[in-house]
């Protein structure tokens, strides 16, 4: 009985074999589609998948009442061959593989390139060919499902990807919740002059990134940050301490476990380039307190700088210190660790490599400008981002940056990154205003009627559809005349109608525009009779 028993399975094994392989044949010279598909056998459900390189693809497939499916990527000249193998632990006869094909190829461990939803399993897979020099290279894959006897296949198509164009925009202050995935599904109206408290949004179109963000801490939020990662480059490193409690600082140090820069011994006083209190966020130095270094010393691995000052590192605030540095030689992550008067402490991370460079890593830099001569030492300080449909939105926080300064968002990928050999790049400004409304009319060309309809009408620099109350007070026991709520509208004016009672002839009259509670423009006139 095991003798026949196992030689049923060894006829069914080599069957099943001959039909994938005469699928391989047929996705090789097809255009992908249905194939020795039976009734409920396994259904791709889109027979082409198109994805710029370094993005995501969700390959879905209907597999019917199987539990186990094997998912078959393979370049047409065998460059790429990988058997994905996975439960549909659910039952709901569904299994989606999603494939990053920024780690596709490339990665020592080809699992990392593969996963599948929480609902179900990733069993297995197994790259059968050499790794690539990079990522999945543009081209057409056949792809081949196989569930029990059952099969089909379809097509995946990796587009080149790029760096196009950027615009800004505003969002009212009270919508997104400061949460940069919330921006692609909320109303935008473009525009480079934005209310401070309003959200200030550019957006990027960059196809391709989705694998990268997937795949990476941004490195600009480490510890440490080198400005160029290349190992043994001469660049500058910054270090952002965020304080939990208050401190007097007279001593910041900076300690690195392993990959330490190359010479940090004779690092001085001369290398530091920024050193002070980050008071708001926006990674510009408010209280600096470079004139107040007394001594620096160093070893092999640790920065030591002693401070003379009477400044106060509050909770909340981060310190700031930049200095030059030469990377060793070696590529990795190493651990750090920092701390003010040895209180305020801090973990944390350093990248070198190709892994390391860029603010979001491997070669794509996102960043905040300032202009003129305020530095912007950590550039994601004030940034939140989100990737969908080949768009990087960056969300600024424009609460921490300064009334009437403009303030640039730019997206390079740099021709090192592993996604292209040319460098691209994309950028868009705003200018920060403050939050008032100009009332135009009533004017004294164009006075208040009593007794009759007044129009208000109002030019103001929020953004659109911000509910604002429009008040018409006058003067004495009955000062309350009329409130009314109104949206600021795509052009920034408001308007609302009110009518004044006969008896307020000759009665001085203020008319206000509040918002959120505070009052942001004003005007005086006096009610005309209605003649």
């Amino acid at each position: 009985m095991g003798r026949e028993s196992r030689r049923r399975r060894a006829i069914r094994r080599a069957v099943v074999g001959l039909v994938v392989c005469s699928l391989l044949f047929t996705a090789g010279v097809g255009s992908g589609g249905a194939a020795a598909q039976g009734a409920d056998g396994p259904v791709f459900a889109d027979a082409v998948t198109t994805e710029p390189r370094g993005d995501v693809a969700r390959l879905s497939m209907r597999i019917g009442d199987h539990d186990r499916v094997t998912l078959m990527v393979r370049a047409p000249d065998g460059a790429y061959d990988t058997r994905v193998r996975a439960t549909d632990a659910d039952g709901d006869g569904r299994v989606t593989v999603s494939l990053n094909t920024f780690r596709a190829g490339w990665t020592a461990d080809e699992s990392a390139a593969y996963a599948v939803g929480s609902e179900d399993r990733l069993t297995s897979v197994r790259r059968r060919t050499d790794r690539l020099d990079g990522p999945l290279p543009s081209g057409r894959y056949n792809l081949v499902a196989v569930a029990g006897t059952d099969s089909t296949s379809a097509t995946l198509v990796v587009e080149p990807n790029g760096v196009g164009s950027a615009t800004a925009a505003t969002v009212p202050r009270d919508r997104l919740d400061g949460d940069a995935a919330t921006v692609p599904g909320t109303e935008r109206v473009e525009t480079g002059r934005v209310a401070v408290g309003d959200h200030a949004v550019v957006a990027i179109n960059a196809s391709g990134l989705g694998g990268v963000l997937a795949s990476t801490r941004p490195p600009g939020r480490n510890l440490v940050y080198p400005t160029d990662s290349t190992p043994g480059a001469s660049t500058t490193h910054t270090v952002g301490i965020d304080a939990d409690r208050s401190v007097d600082p007279e001593t910041v140090t900076v300690e690195y476990a392993t990959g330490a820069p190359r010479g940090f011994d004779h690092v001085g006083t001369d290398h530091i380039r920024h050193l002070g209190i980050d008071v708001d966020g926006d990674g510009i130095v408010e209280r600096d307190l470079e004139s107040a270094v007394t001594a620096v010393e160093t070893t092999d691995d640790a920065l030591r700088i002693d401070l003379a000052t009477d400044a106060t590192l509050a909770a909340n605030e981060t310190l700031l210190v930049q200095y030059r540095a030469t990377n060793p030689s070696g590529a990795g992550p190493h651990e750090v660790r920092a701390s003010v008067d040895g209180t305020v402490e801090r973990e944390g991370q350093v990248v070198y490599g190709v892994a390391g460079r860029g603010t979001l890593g491997y070669g794509v830099d996102l960043g905040l400008t300032a202009a003129g001569d305020r530095t912007v030492v950590d550039p994601l300080a004030a940034v939140d981002y989100h990737y969908a449909d080949g768009r990087l939105y960056a969300l600024v926080n424009t609460s921490t940056l300064s009334v009437g300064e403009r303030y640039g968002v730019g997206l390079i990928r740099w021709g090192v990154s592993p996604l292209a050999t040319e460098t691209g790049a994309a950028a868009a400004s705003v200018e920060l205003t403050e939050r008032r409304a100009t009332v135009v009319t009533p004017s004294a060309d164009d006075p208040p009627i009593a007794g009759g309809e007044t129009v208000v009408r109002a030019e103001t620099t929020l953004a659109p559809t911000t509910e604002v109350v429009v008040e018409v007070a006058g003067t004495g026991p009955d000062a309350f005349l009329f409130q009314r709520p109104t949206r600021v509208g795509p052009d920034r004016r408001l308007a609302a109608t009110f009518e004044l009672p006969p008896t307020a002839e000759g009665r001085p009259i203020t008319i206000r525009i509040v918002d959120d509670g505070r009052v942001v423009g004003e005007r005086r006139a006096t009610a005309e009779a209605n003649r």
